[in-house]
């Protein structure tokens, strides 16, 4: 429904219609149960279109929108819809924002809760007239379960920043750089949010991760700004997910629905401040878990809607291939499948199922524990996030140069991310994220890289759906405080410095680790041994799997099938210490067993095979049945 509301444009008869829609509490009550009315007299909208010629809005001189019912496609009223159609426009990017009188409150302009667009400043809603299209195509191929991607976690304006030319956009910037991921081997990339955030001046100068929305269906000005073309905005993003395409990377949108930025009338979440007293805004309020700025009211079906219907407008016109949802704990009801979250995913999963559209993926980004498991089984989700695996390696790794590397038996349940989710669910496990410092720095910086190694072939080597972040390929070392001030800054990645060492080496690890991942689609299953192992237990079972703590030492076995339903079977060893370590452990045939890792053949003598570990390496011995 809510699809068709905003400043829609008609290029054929170049005009764009307004449409501002109002949920109706009292004549329409099952929109809401919780708020008031909005108590709005009348509604005006103002922008640059008011003077094409000059591109000036006219303030003294509002156009009056018509109010009618709204009556949906199932003859069911729904609440007021506010309209205007404008002349015939020349070509160009207007800005626009909605000029709202109320019974006894003063004016406000307020942005466009529907808009497609973000103005250059203050928040303004915006459409464009003319310019380039674009139809976005899906993938060339079916879609990949979610479990066999290799995820990129992309954040929009660190990554292009130092390469982007002026008269380039951001989205235009990357697909520059797709063949370089695709070299590394990555088939997805979850874009950290590209929609419409809220700035307190201009957006070339404010900066934001994008976990502060207003506008759900508007891409964020600078990322779609090209300085020498106002006219072709949203194309870049539907090239870029078309580029993506072609070359096989699924496009996954994150999604921040759990919260909405409010700050002022005239710059904050609209459907605040469209209502005389905010407080009655059914779109707003503590649902469950308060978190950050304005918490959205899932109580509330019209909140629902919203919300739900702009991921079909990403879904549908996009052709995106998965979402990650932020902080769900803040649409999340326990024991309550009819609000929130599953209902959420549950009406997504009817529209995907009535459009064909298959293997789309859902992850949750919840409590980053193993709580959060549950709750991707009850609510239907592809995946969660873990942050167990990166919080216990961050642990382990310990304060570089300083400390040294030790591992616990907590690594063993870290290990074994995909205990206790459904068939055809799992984690998404990440040794780095957006979120936290990066892994290299905990290593001590670059230069002690190769501390990082055995964690890394974990990562590639457990269950779950592999994450990395931002040139963490090439093991970029900045800095960023865990809380409080300095977190959401810029910090643009400098491209010219990885061509030096050690950043060919360890491009070249990750990049072999994802290709052993990719070739072979045993290592995608839950399967893991051994498959419990108690806090207390520091040496290996008699079978020789486990964890030696004193020798900082793991080894466990994976197995799954391939693409042909034959049986593959790994056994992995990670060497966390600084000293070759010796392992012992039990295979069921003699072999010949082949190391992913080096190429090197080796053969059981009675049923028991006898390693060597580097320091701060690993092996992935591999047969095929």
């Amino acid at each position: 429904m809510y699809e068709q509301f905003g400043g829609l444009v008609d290029n054929t008869t170049q005009t764009v219609t307004f449409k501002l829609f109002i949920p109706d509490g009292e004549r329409a009550p099952h929109q809401y149960a919780g708020g008031g009315l909005p108590r709005i007299r009348q509604v005006y909208v103002v922008g640059s279109f008011q003077d094409p010629n000059h591109n000036k809005w006219d303030l003294n001189a509002p156009i009056l929108m018509n109010s009618s019912d709204y009556i949906d496609d199932k003859d069911v009223l729904q609440g007021l819809l506010y309209s205007y159609t404008s002349g015939q426009l020349p070509p160009g990017f207007y800005e626009y924002k909605y000029l709202v009188e109320f019974e006894n409150a003063p004016s406000r302009l307020i942005s466009d809760p529907c808009a497609r667009y973000g103005g250059t400043e203050n928040q303004n809603s915006a459409f464009v007239i003319g310019g380039q299209t674009e139809i976005v195509q899906a993938l060339k191929s079916p879609r990949l379960p979610y479990q066999e991607l290799i995820v990129y976690e992309l954040m929009i304006d660190d990554f292009t920043a130092n390469y982007k030319t002026l008269d380039e956009a951001p989205f235009e910037a990357i697909v520059r750089k797709l063949d370089e991921l695709v070299d590394l081997g990555i088939n997805a990339i979850e874009f950290m949010p590209w929609t419409a955030w809220a700035y307190a001046d201009s957006p070339g100068k404010d900066f934001s991760w994008g976990y502060n929305p207003v506008q759900y269906f508007s891409v964020a000005y600078k990322y779609v700004n090209n300085g020498s073309n106002e006219t072709n905005k949203l194309v870049y993003l539907k090239r870029l997910i078309n580029e993506c395409h072609k070359r096989g990377i699924h496009v996954i949108m994150d999604g921040v629905f759990n919260h909405a930025d409010a700050l002022l009338p005239s710059l904050g979440f609209p459907y605040y401040w469209l209502y005389q007293d905010p407080a009655d805004s059914p779109y707003v309020g503590n649902f469950e878990q308060a978190a950050f700025f304005k918490d959205l009211d899932y109580a509330n079906r019209c909140t629902l809607e919203y919300i739900r219907d702009a991921c079909i407008y990403w879904i549908d016109t996009f052709k995106i291939d998965g979402i990650r949802l932020d902080n769900t704990l803040g649409i999340y009801r326990p024991g309550n499948r009819g609000v929130g979250l599953p209902k959420l995913l549950s009406e997504l999963r009817g529209h995907l199922s009535r459009t064909g559209n298959k293997n789309f993926s859902c992850i949750l980004e919840h409590s980053w524990d193993y709580a959060a498991i549950d709750v991707t089984n009850k609510v239907g989700a592809t995946s969660c996030w873990l942050d167990n695996f990166r919080s216990n390696s961050m642990s382990y790794l310990g304060d570089r140069p300083q400390g040294f590397p030790q591992i616990e038996p907590s690594i063993m349940r870290m290990l074994h991310e995909g205990k206790d989710f459904d068939p055809g669910r799992g984690p998404t496990t990440y040794i780095e994220n957006h979120d936290h410092r990066r892994f290299a720095l905990k290593a001590g910086g670059r230069q002690y890289w190769y501390l990082t190694q055995p964690y890394v072939i974990a990562l590639f080597t457990c269950a779950g759906t592999p994450l990395i972040y931002n040139a963490q390929e090439y093991g970029e070392d900045n800095d960023m405080p865990e809380d409080g001030h300095g977190r959401v800054v810029p910090r643009p990645l400098d491209w010219n410095k990885y061509a030096t060492e050690p950043s060919p080496q360890i491009f070249q690890l990750y990049k072999k680790l994802i290709k052993i991942r990719k070739d072979h689609p045993g290592l995608t299953s839950l399967n893991f041994y051994p498959n419990n192992w108690e806090d207390g237990w520091a040496l290996p079972n008699p079978q020789g799997f486990g964890i030696h703590r004193d020798k900082n030492v793991v080894v466990y076995h994976r197995w799954g099938e391939d693409k042909h339903n034959r049986l593959e079977r790994f056994y992995v060893g990670l060497n966390f210490s600084d000293q070759t370590q010796s392992v012992t452990f039990e295979v069921p045939d003699q072999g010949p067993w082949e190391d992913l890792l080096t190429g090197t053949m080796v053969r059981a003598n009675n049923g028991l095979l006898h390693v060597d570990m580097a320091s701060n390496w690993g092996f992935i011995y591999y047969k095929k049945y």
